[in-house]
């Protein structure tokens, strides 16, 4: 495939928020109407059939599909955007993959760790290009504070926190029928479902795998379908030496909205982050390098992207472009479904000392 080639991509699954509707100017539909390289040709929807008829009034000429094994044995595409609950991902997946179609996966990408083993596996197999959406290592901030580390700025890294609060689950809030907040659907609750954007960045800028962890959740709200839960907190042992925490939950009362930190400590320094909201970075530093400056303050104003999901900034749009350049030019991701299973494993041992009160230690599939 030439870098100038145009993939062809196919919608599989509608009902996610993120997708956007039809002619409405939002979410996946949009952003991928700006990509340059890559058409929209196919929608696939096998259970909201109305969201089928709205795209057909919109984009009439592509192709139509109420299950997928149609939309493979029928239509000719290149990609596809699954936005699917995470249940069904691991089985969607492994049939795109086995037919060669590279893809884009909305988290959570399975509701356990094991389930996307298998995926992982027909994955490498067959060798297609799967990005997992976690895109939060690319932000701006992130990549100056990886640079941070790798420079010595913090010295030997010793601890990193975060905290992510969010809204409750509930009725005019987030609402509890989505697929989003049940067991069948989704496997897990606050930790499953946005944890692993923080999880993902924490290993990032660690440069290594979480060691062992042990954690409690509950559902002080309530109204989440059990087991799942509205608040999580947990404490890991990286490979490194380093210790994490995060502080996770389903717990805000007003609509919309997060409160969010990620502060790492080292012996020579130490950085807080306002991951969502207002881009803001604090540092202190003992290093000679900082001698003169020891504490500084960076203050971040994103250049502005394109309408749709990655309304948040360019870096975010650029993600997703590099993802169609990426396979166009036949080069790695720097994220793959491999960063996807360790993390799901990390949150899947973090339930086990939930429901065990021990200590666990992980063994990672991969």
């Amino acid at each position: 495939m030439g870098k100038n080639d145009l993939l062809k991509a196919a919608i599989v699954g509608m009902r996610h928020g993120h997708v956007g509707k039809p002619g409405e100017g939002n979410g996946y539909l949009e952003t991928l109407r700006h990509l340059d390289g890559i058409e929209i040709v196919a929608y696939c929807e096998d259970t909201d059939l109305s969201l089928l008829d709205q795209a057909k009034r919109f984009h009439p000429n592509a192709g139509f599909y109420d299950n997928v094994n149609d939309l493979i044995d029928k239509q000719d595409f290149d990609i596809a955007w699954v936005v699917l609950p995470a249940v069904e991902v691991p089985n969607v997946g492994i049939k795109l993959a086995n037919a060669g179609k590279h893809f884009y996966m909305e988290k959570q990408f399975a509701r356990t760790s094991a389930e996307l083993f298998d995926l992982a596996k027909v994955i490498q197999k067959n060798e297609v290009k799967v990005l997992p959406g976690y895109p939060h290592r690319f932000n701006p901030v992130a990549q100056d504070l990886k640079n941070m580390t790798l420079d010595g700025v913090f010295g030997r890294i010793i601890d990193v926190e975060v905290r992510m609060v969010t809204g409750q689950v509930k009725p005019g809030l987030r609402e509890p029928t989505s697929f989003l907040y049940t067991d069948k659907d989704e496997g897990g609750g606050i930790l499953h479902m946005l944890g692993g954007h923080h999880l993902e960045v924490m290993r990032f800028l660690m440069n290594c795998e979480v060691k062992s962890v042990q954690a409690m959740t509950g559902r002080p709200i309530g109204i989440i379908e059990e087991p799942l839960e509205d608040i999580a907190i947990a404490a890991f042992e990286y490979e490194n030496g380093a210790f994490g925490s995060m502080h996770a939950g389903y717990l805000q009362s007003a609509k919309g909205g997060y409160d969010t930190s990620l502060v790492i400590r080292g012996t020579d320094g130490e950085a807080n982050w306002t991951p969502i909201g207002e881009p803001e970075l604090k540092v202190k530093s003992a290093s000679p390098k900082w001698t003169d400056s020891p504490e500084r303050k960076f203050e971040y104003t994103f250049a502005p992207s394109p309408p749709g999901y990655t309304s948040g900034g360019k870096w975010m749009f650029n993600w997703v472009q590099n993802f169609i350049r990426d396979i166009q030019n036949g080069r790695e991701l720097e994220v793959t479904v491999i960063d996807a299973l360790r993390v799901l494993q990390t949150i899947d041992s973090a339930y086990e000392s939930a429901q065990t009160g021990k200590r666990v230690e992980i063994e990672y599939l991969i």
